[in-house]
């Protein structure tokens, strides 16, 4: 099967995009963007949607004009649409007392949602691949994540997409050679002060020691996950009342309990809190009442009641 149809049975199979959806693609002019971006100019019109290419100018590196610059004429060579910017993301750090992979995320996104509000674009789609998704498993896991958060680099997740997730690094590395894709290298992927680079570069490759395809075997595991995800989702609707801003959690004395508890809070924008704490608080005597990270907390009978301060 060709690469590109590959992804076009991914796309598919997790209803991405609508006919007719305008989709912005966040494009760095690295190799995975640049690939991401020539599968999705094939496939638009099979999926019959409309795409752009967004490129933020982090201004980190003495290169980062001559890529903005790369992505732009590759971007006319197709006629697709170009948006970028130009931020000074170490100031924006310094100033935000924020790491700069950190600072880089939140002035990423915030960029693509300006040109999504601004020229009506419905979804982005971002270039992770499958090694993308082996780090953020690692990653978690070593923070401490349950098994509702352990994949947490979703196909789609509200209006982000991520269409060649599919794709491992053997295939991205073939279309690049089949397809003549051009690209830039950006020197930043190999310095391993930063986490992800860390588990890239020194302890996956220990896991292809073990498994020449664990990306494969990673991904897999991913899709089990995003199952529960789902399953947990309904429970979620099902169990969860909203009631004049007050959500009534009705307890069922099962192990999806703690879930659901915890998924509240992040549907709230709050972090959750840890294993001990959320069980303490479903084992509240009934009438109890707790506060944490400006929520109140109150049980009665067999539900808990949750509002913010």
């Amino acid at each position: 099967m060709k690469i590109e149809f590959e992804v076009l049975k991914f796309i598919r199979k997790y209803n991405m995009y609508l006919e007719e959806d305008r989709v912005l693609l966040g494009v760095s002019g690295g190799r995975d963007s640049m690939v991401m971006l020539d599968i999705m100019h094939k496939l638009k019109n099979i999926l019959k949607i409309s795409i752009a290419v967004a490129h933020l100018n982090h201004s980190l590196r003495d290169s980062a004009d001559e890529e903005e610059a790369f992505v732009e004429k590759e971007c006319r060579k197709r006629n697709i649409p170009f948006f970028s910017k130009k931020v000074d993301v170490l100031k924006y750090a310094e100033d935000n007392k924020m790491g700069i992979e950190e600072a880089a995320r939140k002035i990423r996104y915030d960029f693509f949602n300006e040109i999504m509000e601004e020229k009506r674009y419905e979804k982005i789609a971002i270039a992770h691949y499958s090694k993308d998704l082996s780090e953020t498993l690692l990653y978690r896991l070593s923070k401490g994540t349950g098994i509702y958060g352990v994949a947490g680099m979703l196909p789609i997740y509200k209006n982000v997409t991520r269409p060649i997730l599919i794709l491992n690094f053997e295939k991205l590395e073939k279309y690049v050679t089949i397809n003549n894709v051009k690209y830039v290298i950006d020197e930043s992927n190999y310095d391993t002060k930063y986490m992800r680079n860390k588990i890239r570069h020194e302890i996956l490759p220990k896991f292809e020691e073990i498994n020449i395809k664990y990306e494969e075997a990673f991904f897999r595991f991913a899709e089990i996950t995003w199952e529960y995800r789902n399953y947990v989702e309904k429970l979620f609707d099902e169990r969860v009342n909203i009631i004049d801003g007050e959500y009534e959690i009705n307890i069922m004395n099962d192990f999806f309990d703690k879930e659901i508890l915890r998924l509240l809070f992040l549907k709230l924008n709050i972090f959750p809190p840890s294993k001990e704490e959320v069980e303490k608080i479903l084992n509240m005597k009934i009438s109890g009442k707790r506060k944490i990270n400006k929520l109140n907390i109150e049980k009665k009978k067999n539900k808990l009641y949750i509002s913010k301060e």
